[in-house]
């Protein structure tokens, strides 16, 4: 499982390779997709966002009982179920998981919520994570969906 989890962060680390402002370009596309109301997740989906979509995710918050119900997961996103955290008192959490834990505070807030935190590997190798959640809604009202992003890199090795 490690060898995968290292290729899979060494090839992509954690990130678009272009920059990593990814959490920015999902809430900037948020925001003009909005127009004044909550985004419908139909109206984002007409955004632009490239290679990105691979980053995002999308949660039916109806369909969610106790555990996310994906409408949405890019591929990368997909890739970091597998992968799996330590420090923790549940050592069953993994990345994607942390990513979308943050649901429910984009929801109260009715806005964007962001995380930024340094996340332990099953190796114990250190990961600096950054995600956004932000809410949605079929009716620009009643908010119906989360929609989030995530990515992160490898800490700096060292004493």
């Amino acid at each position: 499982m490690w060898n995968s989890a290292a290729a899979l962060f060494e090839a992509q680390d954690l990130a678009p390779a272009a920059d990593r402002r990814l959490t920015r370009r999902l809430i900037d596309a948020w925001a003009r997709a909005a127009r004044g109301r909550f985004p419908s997740w139909a109206a984002l989906r007409e955004r632009d966002l490239g290679e990105d979509w691979g980053w995002v995710f999308a949660v039916d918050l109806e369909k969610s009982a106790g555990f996310p119900y994906f409408i949405y997961l890019g591929e990368h996103l997909g890739k970091l179920s597998n992968i799996y955290l330590t420090g923790e008192t549940d050592w069953t959490m993994t990345v994607l998981e942390k990513a979308v834990a943050d649901m429910e505070a984009a929801v109260a807030a009715e806005g964007p919520h962001y995380r930024e935190s340094t996340l332990t590997l099953c190796n114990g190798r250190k990961v600096l994570f950054r995600a956004v959640t932000a809410p949605l809604a079929d009716d620009g009202e009643t908010i119906t969906h989360v929609v989030g992003a995530a990515n992160g890199r490898f800490a700096p090795c060292g004493p």
